[in-house]
Protein backbone atom coordinates (compact mmCIF):
# COMPACT_ATOMS: atom_id res chain seq x y z
CA UNK A 1 0.00 0.00 0.00
CA UNK A 2 3.00 2.05 0.77
CA UNK A 3 4.58 1.79 -2.84
CA UNK A 4 0.86 2.37 -4.39
CA UNK A 5 0.20 5.73 -2.20
CA UNK A 6 3.21 7.15 -3.45
CA UNK A 7 2.47 6.56 -7.17
CA UNK A 8 -0.73 8.23 -6.31
CA UNK A 9 0.79 11.07 -4.99
CA UNK A 10 3.51 11.41 -7.59
CA UNK A 11 0.52 11.02 -10.19
CA UNK A 12 -1.45 14.03 -8.60
CA UNK A 13 1.38 16.07 -8.34
CA UNK A 14 2.05 15.54 -11.91
CA UNK A 15 -1.25 15.98 -12.89
CA UNK A 16 -2.31 19.29 -11.56
CA UNK A 17 1.54 20.79 -12.16
CA UNK A 18 0.15 20.02 -15.85
CA UNK A 19 -3.35 22.24 -15.45
CA UNK A 20 -2.86 24.35 -12.12
CA UNK A 21 -0.16 26.10 -12.30
CA UNK A 22 2.11 28.49 -13.37
CA UNK A 23 5.72 28.04 -14.46
CA UNK A 24 7.52 29.85 -11.45
CA UNK A 25 5.36 27.12 -9.07
CA UNK A 26 6.48 24.22 -11.56
CA UNK A 27 10.33 25.61 -10.79
CA UNK A 28 9.62 25.17 -7.32
CA UNK A 29 7.90 22.64 -5.50
CA UNK A 30 6.47 20.40 -7.59
CA UNK A 31 9.22 19.69 -9.86
CA UNK A 32 11.25 18.49 -7.14
CA UNK A 33 10.25 15.08 -6.86
CA UNK A 34 12.81 15.27 -3.23
CA UNK A 35 9.53 16.89 -1.76
CA UNK A 36 7.49 14.02 -2.59
CA UNK A 37 9.75 11.83 -0.43
CA UNK A 38 9.23 14.85 2.23
CA UNK A 39 5.70 14.39 2.58
CA UNK A 40 6.00 10.77 2.80
CA UNK A 41 8.66 11.37 5.72
CA UNK A 42 5.88 13.86 7.02
CA UNK A 43 3.30 11.06 6.93
CA UNK A 44 5.21 8.41 8.43
CA UNK A 45 6.83 10.87 11.72
CA UNK A 46 2.70 11.67 11.76
CA UNK A 47 1.58 8.08 11.59
CA UNK A 48 4.66 6.73 14.39
CA UNK A 49 4.41 9.44 16.78
CA UNK A 50 1.03 11.50 16.72
CA UNK A 51 -0.73 11.02 20.23
CA UNK A 52 -4.72 12.74 19.84
CA UNK A 53 -5.07 15.45 22.50
CA UNK A 54 -8.32 15.55 24.84
CA UNK A 55 -10.02 17.85 22.82
CA UNK A 56 -9.65 16.07 19.56
CA UNK A 57 -10.87 12.73 21.62
CA UNK A 58 -14.08 15.18 22.42
CA UNK A 59 -14.83 16.34 19.39
CA UNK A 60 -14.64 12.66 17.47
CA UNK A 61 -17.26 11.49 20.52
CA UNK A 62 -19.47 14.02 19.88
CA UNK A 63 -19.51 13.47 15.97
CA UNK A 64 -19.85 9.74 16.63
CA UNK A 65 -23.08 10.81 18.67
CA UNK A 66 -24.42 12.43 15.28
CA UNK A 67 -23.67 9.72 13.12
CA UNK A 68 -26.09 6.61 13.22
CA UNK A 69 -24.70 3.71 14.80
CA UNK A 70 -23.06 1.25 12.24
CA UNK A 71 -22.24 4.41 10.38
CA UNK A 72 -19.29 5.31 12.27
CA UNK A 73 -15.58 5.27 10.49
CA UNK A 74 -12.60 4.27 11.91
CA UNK A 75 -10.34 7.23 13.17
CA UNK A 76 -7.12 5.07 13.28
CA UNK A 77 -4.49 7.27 11.61
CA UNK A 78 -2.94 5.65 8.47
CA UNK A 79 -1.38 6.03 5.70
CA UNK A 80 -3.87 6.17 3.60
CA UNK A 81 -5.99 8.65 6.07
CA UNK A 82 -3.20 10.90 6.08
CA UNK A 83 -2.88 11.01 1.93
CA UNK A 84 -6.86 11.12 1.67
CA UNK A 85 -6.89 14.57 3.98
CA UNK A 86 -3.85 16.07 1.71
CA UNK A 87 -5.73 15.21 -1.41
CA UNK A 88 -8.98 16.82 -0.10
CA UNK A 89 -6.91 19.70 1.41
CA UNK A 90 -5.06 20.28 -2.32
CA UNK A 91 -8.59 20.46 -3.79
CA UNK A 92 -10.47 22.66 -1.38
CA UNK A 93 -7.33 25.16 -1.32
CA UNK A 94 -8.41 25.66 -4.98
CA UNK A 95 -11.84 27.31 -4.03
CA UNK A 96 -13.87 25.39 -6.71
CA UNK A 97 -16.81 23.23 -5.80
CA UNK A 98 -16.22 21.42 -8.81
CA UNK A 99 -12.89 20.39 -8.02
CA UNK A 100 -13.23 17.65 -5.58
CA UNK A 101 -11.68 14.62 -4.00
CA UNK A 102 -13.81 10.98 -4.48
CA UNK A 103 -12.69 8.06 -2.24
CA UNK A 104 -12.98 4.28 -4.04
CA UNK A 105 -16.82 4.28 -3.19
CA UNK A 106 -17.70 7.88 -3.67
CA UNK A 107 -16.38 7.36 -7.71
CA UNK A 108 -18.10 4.68 -8.16
CA UNK A 109 -20.71 6.21 -7.08
CA UNK A 110 -19.90 9.44 -9.26
CA UNK A 111 -19.49 6.92 -12.21
CA UNK A 112 -22.42 5.48 -11.70
CA UNK A 113 -24.69 8.88 -11.62
CA UNK A 114 -22.91 9.57 -15.02
CA UNK A 115 -23.24 6.27 -17.11
CA UNK A 116 -27.25 6.00 -15.61
CA UNK A 117 -26.38 2.29 -15.42
CA UNK A 118 -25.92 0.10 -11.93
CA UNK A 119 -25.93 -3.63 -11.17
CA UNK A 120 -28.69 -3.82 -8.09
CA UNK A 121 -32.49 -4.37 -7.66
CA UNK A 122 -33.58 -1.56 -8.80
CA UNK A 123 -35.05 0.87 -6.13
CA UNK A 124 -35.39 4.47 -5.26
CA UNK A 125 -34.82 4.32 -1.19
CA UNK A 126 -35.16 6.64 1.31
CA UNK A 127 -33.63 5.96 4.99
CA UNK A 128 -34.24 8.01 8.55
CA UNK A 129 -32.21 7.72 11.90
CA UNK A 130 -33.34 4.41 13.43
CA UNK A 131 -36.14 3.23 11.02
CA UNK A 132 -35.94 0.50 8.79
CA UNK A 133 -35.21 1.38 4.63
CA UNK A 134 -38.05 2.65 2.48
CA UNK A 135 -38.98 2.00 -1.04
CA UNK A 136 -39.39 5.26 -2.66
CA UNK A 137 -40.82 3.60 -6.11
CA UNK A 138 -39.18 0.72 -7.31
CA UNK A 139 -37.86 1.50 -11.20
CA UNK A 140 -40.14 -0.20 -13.85
CA UNK A 141 -39.06 -3.56 -15.04
CA UNK A 142 -36.38 -3.84 -12.60
CA UNK A 143 -35.95 -7.14 -10.38
CA UNK A 144 -37.87 -4.96 -7.44
CA UNK A 145 -40.71 -4.21 -9.53
CA UNK A 146 -40.96 -7.48 -11.54
CA UNK A 147 -41.20 -9.46 -7.99
CA UNK A 148 -43.80 -6.99 -6.83
CA UNK A 149 -42.11 -4.75 -4.46
CA UNK A 150 -44.27 -1.87 -4.05
CA UNK A 151 -43.60 2.33 -2.73
CA UNK A 152 -43.85 2.63 0.77
CA UNK A 153 -42.77 -0.75 1.52
CA UNK A 154 -40.04 -1.53 4.59
CA UNK A 155 -37.31 -3.22 3.57
CA UNK A 156 -36.20 -4.70 7.63
CA UNK A 157 -33.25 -7.14 6.81
CA UNK A 158 -30.77 -7.48 3.93
CA UNK A 159 -29.63 -11.08 4.00
CA UNK A 160 -30.66 -11.59 7.31
CA UNK A 161 -29.07 -8.09 8.66
CA UNK A 162 -31.42 -5.78 10.02
CA UNK A 163 -31.87 -2.19 7.89
CA UNK A 164 -32.47 -0.14 11.27
CA UNK A 165 -29.00 0.68 12.27
CA UNK A 166 -27.41 1.26 8.27
CA UNK A 167 -26.83 4.36 6.36
CA UNK A 168 -28.57 5.02 3.00
CA UNK A 169 -25.36 4.42 1.53
CA UNK A 170 -24.28 1.30 3.55
CA UNK A 171 -27.84 -0.08 2.33
CA UNK A 172 -27.42 0.73 -1.39
CA UNK A 173 -24.04 -0.94 -1.32
CA UNK A 174 -25.37 -4.31 0.09
CA UNK A 175 -28.17 -4.49 -2.46
CA UNK A 176 -25.96 -3.80 -5.30
CA UNK A 177 -23.56 -6.41 -6.81
CA UNK A 178 -22.50 -8.63 -9.55
CA UNK A 179 -24.88 -9.59 -12.25
CA UNK A 180 -27.23 -12.46 -11.91
CA UNK A 181 -26.28 -13.01 -7.65
CA UNK A 182 -28.98 -13.03 -5.55
CA UNK A 183 -30.19 -10.37 -2.89
CA UNK A 184 -32.92 -12.04 -0.17
CA UNK A 185 -34.76 -8.72 1.55
CA UNK A 186 -37.31 -8.92 4.26
CA UNK A 187 -39.99 -6.35 3.32
CA UNK A 188 -43.08 -5.52 5.39
CA UNK A 189 -46.25 -4.13 4.22
CA UNK A 190 -48.25 -1.79 6.52
CA UNK A 191 -51.13 -1.64 4.39
CA UNK A 192 -51.49 -5.41 5.62
CA UNK A 193 -49.50 -5.99 8.41
CA UNK A 194 -47.43 -8.68 6.53
CA UNK A 195 -43.85 -9.32 6.21
CA UNK A 196 -42.27 -11.02 3.04
CA UNK A 197 -39.00 -12.44 1.84
CA UNK A 198 -38.73 -11.72 -1.51
CA UNK A 199 -35.06 -13.18 -3.19
CA UNK A 200 -34.06 -10.27 -5.82
CA UNK A 201 -32.09 -11.75 -8.75
CA UNK A 202 -28.97 -8.48 -9.32
CA UNK A 203 -29.29 -7.38 -12.82
CA UNK A 204 -28.29 -4.51 -14.70
CA UNK A 205 -30.39 -1.42 -14.27
CA UNK A 206 -30.60 2.08 -16.63
CA UNK A 207 -32.27 5.01 -15.36
CA UNK A 208 -34.45 6.96 -17.88
CA UNK A 209 -33.28 10.90 -18.01
CA UNK A 210 -36.08 11.60 -20.87
CA UNK A 211 -39.81 12.25 -20.91
CA UNK A 212 -41.97 12.94 -23.84
CA UNK A 213 -45.78 13.60 -24.10
CA UNK A 214 -48.10 15.22 -27.00
CA UNK A 215 -49.94 19.02 -25.56
CA UNK A 216 -52.98 19.90 -26.91
CA UNK A 217 -52.36 22.29 -30.36
CA UNK A 218 -49.56 20.13 -31.75
CA UNK A 219 -47.29 20.75 -29.23
CA UNK A 220 -44.62 18.33 -28.19
CA UNK A 221 -43.19 17.98 -24.45
CA UNK A 222 -39.88 16.88 -24.43
CA UNK A 223 -37.92 16.55 -20.59
CA UNK A 224 -34.77 15.77 -19.90
CA UNK A 225 -33.23 15.44 -16.69
CA UNK A 226 -29.98 14.68 -17.01
CA UNK A 227 -26.98 14.57 -19.46
CA UNK A 228 -26.58 11.10 -18.95
CA UNK A 229 -23.80 9.40 -20.57
CA UNK A 230 -25.88 8.01 -23.37
CA UNK A 231 -29.22 9.63 -23.23
CA UNK A 232 -28.51 10.97 -26.81
CA UNK A 233 -30.59 7.75 -28.11
CA UNK A 234 -33.81 8.70 -25.91
CA UNK A 235 -33.70 12.06 -26.84
CA UNK A 236 -33.50 10.87 -30.70
CA UNK A 237 -36.11 8.35 -29.97
CA UNK A 238 -38.66 10.36 -28.19
CA UNK A 239 -38.16 13.09 -30.67
CA UNK A 240 -38.87 11.18 -33.53
CA UNK A 241 -41.87 9.62 -31.62
CA UNK A 242 -43.44 13.67 -31.13
CA UNK A 243 -42.98 14.08 -34.90
CA UNK A 244 -44.81 10.81 -35.85
CA UNK A 245 -47.65 12.18 -33.97
CA UNK A 246 -47.69 15.18 -35.88
CA UNK A 247 -45.78 17.73 -33.46
CA UNK A 248 -45.93 21.67 -34.51
CA UNK A 249 -43.99 22.89 -32.19
CA UNK A 250 -41.80 21.89 -29.39
CA UNK A 251 -40.81 22.77 -25.85
CA UNK A 252 -37.80 21.38 -24.07
CA UNK A 253 -37.72 21.63 -20.18
CA UNK A 254 -34.27 21.74 -18.46
CA UNK A 255 -35.74 23.15 -15.34
CA UNK A 256 -33.66 21.79 -12.68
CA UNK A 257 -31.55 19.46 -14.93
CA UNK A 258 -27.63 19.79 -13.16
CA UNK A 259 -25.65 18.79 -16.47
CA UNK A 260 -23.71 16.20 -17.44
CA UNK A 261 -21.59 14.90 -20.05
CA UNK A 262 -20.34 17.26 -22.49
CA UNK A 263 -20.85 15.35 -25.83
CA UNK A 264 -23.70 14.40 -25.02
CA UNK A 265 -25.02 18.00 -25.08
CA UNK A 266 -23.43 18.88 -28.21
CA UNK A 267 -25.30 15.81 -30.06
CA UNK A 268 -28.47 17.45 -28.29
CA UNK A 269 -27.99 20.32 -29.30
CA UNK A 270 -27.20 19.54 -32.59
CA UNK A 271 -31.20 18.40 -32.86
CA UNK A 272 -32.26 22.15 -33.52
CA UNK A 273 -29.41 23.50 -34.84
CA UNK A 274 -29.07 23.01 -38.96
CA UNK A 275 -25.21 24.16 -38.70
CA UNK A 276 -22.37 26.00 -37.15
CA UNK A 277 -20.39 25.44 -33.71
CA UNK A 278 -22.25 24.63 -30.59
CA UNK A 279 -19.67 25.53 -28.02
CA UNK A 280 -16.14 26.13 -27.67
CA UNK A 281 -13.54 25.62 -24.56
CA UNK A 282 -10.28 27.32 -23.52
CA UNK A 283 -8.01 26.24 -20.85
CA UNK A 284 -5.65 27.69 -18.82
CA UNK A 285 -2.88 28.58 -21.67
CA UNK A 286 -5.50 29.79 -23.92
CA UNK A 287 -5.82 26.95 -26.18
CA UNK A 288 -9.36 26.74 -27.77
CA UNK A 289 -11.42 23.71 -28.60
CA UNK A 290 -14.30 24.58 -31.01
CA UNK A 291 -17.27 21.64 -31.48
CA UNK A 292 -19.39 21.86 -34.20
CA UNK A 293 -23.09 20.55 -34.56
CA UNK A 294 -23.02 17.12 -35.65
CA UNK A 295 -26.05 13.94 -35.88
CA UNK A 296 -29.44 14.47 -37.21
CA UNK A 297 -31.32 17.86 -37.59
CA UNK A 298 -34.82 17.68 -36.71
CA UNK A 299 -35.84 20.82 -38.31
CA UNK A 300 -37.41 24.19 -38.44
CA UNK A 301 -40.32 24.15 -35.77
CA UNK A 302 -41.27 26.44 -33.09
CA UNK A 303 -39.37 26.14 -30.32
CA UNK A 304 -39.22 27.18 -26.26
CA UNK A 305 -36.77 25.98 -24.16
CA UNK A 306 -37.43 26.07 -20.18
CA UNK A 307 -34.75 27.23 -17.64
CA UNK A 308 -34.33 28.24 -14.25
CA UNK A 309 -31.87 28.07 -11.55
CA UNK A 310 -31.22 25.04 -11.51
CA UNK A 311 -30.35 24.38 -14.84
CA UNK A 312 -26.54 24.64 -14.98
CA UNK A 313 -23.45 23.10 -17.10
CA UNK A 314 -24.37 21.13 -19.75
CA UNK A 315 -27.94 22.32 -19.99
CA UNK A 316 -26.61 25.81 -20.41
CA UNK A 317 -24.28 24.63 -23.20
CA UNK A 318 -27.90 23.68 -25.03
CA UNK A 319 -29.97 26.63 -23.86
CA UNK A 320 -27.21 28.88 -24.60
CA UNK A 321 -26.79 27.60 -28.57
CA UNK A 322 -29.77 27.68 -29.05
CA UNK A 323 -30.26 31.09 -27.61
CA UNK A 324 -27.14 32.41 -29.75
CA UNK A 325 -28.43 31.10 -32.97
CA UNK A 326 -32.45 32.70 -32.30
CA UNK A 327 -33.31 28.79 -32.42
CA UNK A 328 -35.75 29.20 -29.53
CA UNK A 329 -37.39 31.52 -27.14
CA UNK A 330 -35.89 30.50 -23.86
CA UNK A 331 -38.75 31.17 -20.74
CA UNK A 332 -38.05 30.77 -17.13
CA UNK A 333 -35.65 32.14 -15.04
CA UNK A 334 -32.12 32.64 -14.95
CA UNK A 335 -29.68 29.71 -15.04
CA UNK A 336 -27.14 28.63 -12.55
CA UNK A 337 -24.12 29.92 -13.85
CA UNK A 338 -21.81 26.76 -14.33
CA UNK A 339 -19.53 27.34 -17.63
CA UNK A 340 -16.40 25.27 -16.63
CA UNK A 341 -15.54 21.61 -17.76
CA UNK A 342 -13.98 19.11 -15.19
CA UNK A 343 -12.08 15.47 -16.19
CA UNK A 344 -11.92 12.99 -14.19
CA UNK A 345 -8.70 11.63 -13.11
CA UNK A 346 -8.30 8.27 -11.83
CA UNK A 347 -5.65 7.14 -9.03
CA UNK A 348 -3.95 3.75 -8.69
CA UNK A 349 -5.68 3.25 -5.56
CA UNK A 350 -9.21 2.78 -6.84
CA UNK A 351 -9.98 6.88 -5.64
CA UNK A 352 -9.82 9.59 -8.12
CA UNK A 353 -9.94 13.45 -8.37
CA UNK A 354 -12.63 15.87 -10.59
CA UNK A 355 -10.91 19.05 -11.57
CA UNK A 356 -11.83 21.84 -13.28
CA UNK A 357 -9.20 22.17 -16.21
CA UNK A 358 -11.22 24.72 -19.00
CA UNK A 359 -14.05 27.12 -19.17
CA UNK A 360 -16.66 26.82 -22.15
CA UNK A 361 -18.47 29.68 -24.37
CA UNK A 362 -21.34 29.99 -26.52
CA UNK A 363 -21.59 30.14 -30.12
CA UNK A 364 -21.22 34.14 -29.96
CA UNK A 365 -18.31 33.97 -27.58
CA UNK A 366 -20.11 34.70 -24.45
CA UNK A 367 -19.13 32.99 -21.10
CA UNK A 368 -21.74 32.31 -18.82
CA UNK A 369 -19.47 31.13 -15.23
CA UNK A 370 -20.78 32.90 -12.71
CA UNK A 371 -23.37 35.06 -14.19
CA UNK A 372 -25.88 32.28 -16.01
CA UNK A 373 -28.09 32.82 -19.18
CA UNK A 374 -31.07 35.15 -19.16
CA UNK A 375 -34.57 33.98 -20.48
CA UNK A 376 -36.06 35.64 -23.52
CA UNK A 377 -39.34 36.07 -21.34
CA UNK A 378 -38.76 35.98 -17.90
CA UNK A 379 -41.44 34.23 -15.71
CA UNK A 380 -40.50 33.38 -11.99
CA UNK A 381 -42.26 30.49 -9.93
CA UNK A 382 -40.93 30.09 -6.84
CA UNK A 383 -42.85 27.05 -5.98
CA UNK A 384 -41.83 25.17 -8.87
CA UNK A 385 -40.55 22.38 -5.91
CA UNK A 386 -43.96 21.85 -5.56
CA UNK A 387 -44.72 20.29 -9.30
CA UNK A 388 -40.85 19.24 -10.49
CA UNK A 389 -40.05 15.82 -11.54
CA UNK A 390 -37.59 14.02 -10.07
CA UNK A 391 -34.08 13.38 -11.67
CA UNK A 392 -35.76 9.29 -12.67
CA UNK A 393 -38.41 9.12 -15.25
CA UNK A 394 -38.78 4.85 -15.37
CA UNK A 395 -40.53 5.48 -11.67
CA UNK A 396 -44.18 5.31 -11.49
CA UNK A 397 -45.34 8.94 -11.83
CA UNK A 398 -48.46 8.80 -9.18
CA UNK A 399 -46.19 7.26 -6.50
CA UNK A 400 -43.65 9.92 -7.42
CA UNK A 401 -46.51 12.39 -6.41
CA UNK A 402 -47.66 10.78 -3.55
CA UNK A 403 -43.82 10.74 -2.06
CA UNK A 404 -43.06 14.48 -2.91
CA UNK A 405 -46.17 15.54 -1.15
CA UNK A 406 -44.83 13.85 1.73
CA UNK A 407 -41.54 15.37 1.49
CA UNK A 408 -43.03 18.88 0.68
CA UNK A 409 -45.68 18.28 4.24
CA UNK A 410 -42.38 17.18 6.36
CA UNK A 411 -40.38 20.58 5.45
CA UNK A 412 -43.39 22.88 4.47
CA UNK A 413 -46.46 21.82 6.16
CA UNK A 414 -50.09 20.29 5.52
CA UNK A 415 -50.89 22.93 3.12
CA UNK A 416 -48.30 23.31 1.37
CA UNK A 417 -48.62 19.51 0.68
CA UNK A 418 -52.09 19.76 -0.12
CA UNK A 419 -51.19 22.34 -2.95
CA UNK A 420 -49.45 19.76 -4.98
CA UNK A 421 -52.78 18.76 -6.56
CA UNK A 422 -53.89 22.24 -7.67
CA UNK A 423 -50.90 23.84 -8.03
CA UNK A 424 -50.28 25.31 -11.68
CA UNK A 425 -47.20 24.99 -13.39
CA UNK A 426 -46.60 28.81 -14.72
CA UNK A 427 -43.74 28.43 -16.87
CA UNK A 428 -44.79 25.84 -19.06
CA UNK A 429 -48.43 27.60 -19.57
CA UNK A 430 -46.72 30.96 -20.31
CA UNK A 431 -44.29 28.48 -22.70
CA UNK A 432 -48.02 27.08 -24.21
CA UNK A 433 -49.07 30.20 -24.65
CA UNK A 434 -45.71 31.75 -26.23
CA UNK A 435 -46.28 29.20 -28.83
CA UNK A 436 -50.04 29.57 -29.49
CA UNK A 437 -49.52 33.24 -30.08
CA UNK A 438 -49.83 33.33 -34.11
CA UNK A 439 -47.79 36.77 -34.00
CA UNK A 440 -44.79 34.94 -32.28
CA UNK A 441 -42.29 33.26 -35.21
CA UNK A 442 -39.33 31.09 -33.86
CA UNK A 443 -37.08 30.37 -36.96
CA UNK A 444 -33.45 30.06 -36.49
CA UNK A 445 -30.61 32.85 -37.89
CA UNK A 446 -27.88 30.30 -38.23
CA UNK A 447 -24.60 31.81 -37.20
CA UNK A 448 -21.80 31.64 -40.36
Amino acid sequence: MKVSLRKAAMVLMIAISGLSFSDDDRTGFLSNMRELKEISDIMDVIQDSYVENANAHKNKEEKNKKTPQGAQKSTKVTKKSLMQGALKGMLESLDDPHSVYFTREELRSFQEDIKGKYVGVGMVIQKKVGEPLTVVSPIEDGPAYKAGIKPKDQIVEIDGESTYNLTSEEASKRLKGKANTSVKVKVYREANKLTKVFELKRETIELKYVKSKMLEGGIGYLRLTQFGDNVYPDMKKALEGLQAKGMKALILDLRSNPGGELGQSIKIASMFIEKGKIVSTRQKKGEETVYSREGKYFGNFPMVVLINGGSASASEIVSGALKDYKRATLIGEKSFGKGSVQTLLPLPDGDGIKITIAKYYTPNGISIDGTGIEPDKKVEDKDYYLISDGTITNIDENQQKENKKEIIKEVKGEKAAKEVDTHKDIQLEAAIKFLNTPTQKNTPSPKK
